[in-house]
């Protein structure tokens, strides 16, 4: 599903290390990481993909157990109504997921 969103380009790859491929999701036993730059549209696509995979497989994405993570560069009026938007509140560190750096 994830995928299939390259080629519409609703999400774009990020690099989130200097030397890094460019990527928009790391996906772990039970949890997924979802990167994109920081718009409305794109937060709107985001929501679409989860509402899409609400739809396939029957389950329901908590929101309430969902963060958003910015650069530190956005501006605060975007980040407000990007949280607006996708319904999460916003984390300033994520600290050490499966031994990867926040």
């Amino acid at each position: 599903m994830l995928k299939a969103t390259e080629g519409r380009k609703v999400l774009t790859k990020i690099k989130v290390g200097s030397n890094s491929p460019q990527i928009n999701h790391i996906l772990f036993a039970d949890d997924t990481m979802l990167f994109c730059k920081a718009s409305v549209s794109e937060s709107t696509g985001v929501m679409q993909i989860l509402r899409d995979y609400e739809r396939a497989s029957g389950q329901k994405v908590n929101v309430n157990k969902c963060s958003v993570i910015f650069e530190a560069r956005t501006p605060e009026g975007l980040r407000q109504r990007i949280q607006q938007v996708m319904g999460m509140r916003e984390v300033k560190d994520q600290g050490k997921y499966l031994g990867l750096p926040s």
